[in-house]
């Protein structure tokens, strides 16, 4: 039975098929782990601490895994589980001081007016009083965002997920964001548009 097919019956509720899921796919998900604990060893992350957020991650791809895109699974799974074991990375990097300039977060985003990427943000994650449907079509429109970021490159997910306040809830200004990935502001300008472009690429709508 291959991969897609046990995630389909994973999906409908079917435990022994999601096990060997993930004894299919551990491996991987090990050597990931330690590819991370060698790139980031500055850091002193364990692998055992990576393995636990990418299978989180791999857990979730099982669940938000669509075939119909085209995608095998494997690709997919992995690819979620990196962004989660990157999103870990980067929550233990924020926790040392840095050097050099400190990051407000207090400042308010201030986008600039040449683009579009506002009111991007402003549809897909302004607050308004819901009604039961409003509530589904926001959680089913959330997955989609999530799905789309886990399928454009890990450079422009990450830099997304951080401007946009996927992982801290707070919307960073460009010239922040540019600042936390030691960034010039044309580059961060000109990545940031390619994600956008790319994200909007993978979205149903």
């Amino acid at each position: 039975m291959t991969n897609e097919e046990l995630c389909m019956l994973a999906q409908e509720g079917n435990a022994d098929a999601e096990e060997e899921l993930i004894c299919n796919l551990l491996p991987s998900l090990q050597a990931l782990a330690a590819k991370f604990e060698v790139q980031y060893s500055g850091l002193q992350i364990e692998s055992d601490d990576l393995l636990q957020e990418g299978s989180i991650g791999f857990l979730r791809a099982v669940h938000s895994f669509r075939p119909e895109k085209g995608n095998l699974f494997q690709t997919y799974a992995s690819r979620v589980s990196e962004n989660a074991m990157m999103d870990y990375v980067r929550k233990c990097a924020s926790a040392i001081p840095s050097t050099g300039q400190m990051l407000s977060l207090d400042v308010e985003p201030n986008n600039d007016q040449d683009n579009d990427e506002s009111s991007f943000y402003d549809r897909l994650f302004s607050e308004y009083t819901k009604t039961p449907e409003q509530i589904c079509i926001e959680k089913e429109t959330y997955e989609e965002i999530h799905h789309a970021l886990n399928m454009i490159s890990l450079r422009e997910s990450t830099y997304l997920r951080y401007r946009y306040g996927f992982d801290d809830d707070l919307l960073h200004d460009r010239e922040e964001t540019a600042a936390h990935f030691h960034l010039s502001e044309s580059r961060a300008r000109s990545i940031e548009r390619t994600a956008l472009d790319n994200v909007r690429l993978e979205l149903p709508w």
